[in-house]
């Protein structure tokens, strides 16, 4: 069975990927990886997002993140949620 993470996108980043959720398998043998390991790996799945991941906030198990992406952990299980600046009036 293959280990994977839920990422959700909304707004702009919805638009760049082209899809509201994917799967993400962790890599082989592991049961975690950091925020900034998966943040360049969705920049290579997905080229459009890089522009929109420069500016959005992200919010694992539905708690925001608020520090260093290198030591947060996304563990098996897990929901990531990309959410990009929004602008209303």
């Amino acid at each position: 069975m293959s280990k994977e993470i839920t990422i959700l996108y909304f707004a702009t980043a919805r638009d760049a990927t082209n899809v509201s959720s994917e799967k993400i398998s962790l890599p082989s043998q592991s049961m975690s990886m950091s925020l900034k390991d998966l943040t360049d790996l969705l920049k290579k799945r997905h080229e459009k997002l890089v522009p929109v991941l420069e500016t959005s906030l992200y919010a694992i198990n539905m708690e925001y993140v608020e520090c260093d992406y290198q030591s947060i952990l996304v563990k098996e299980g897990d929901e990531v949620a990309i959410i990009p600046p929004v602008s209303g009036g």
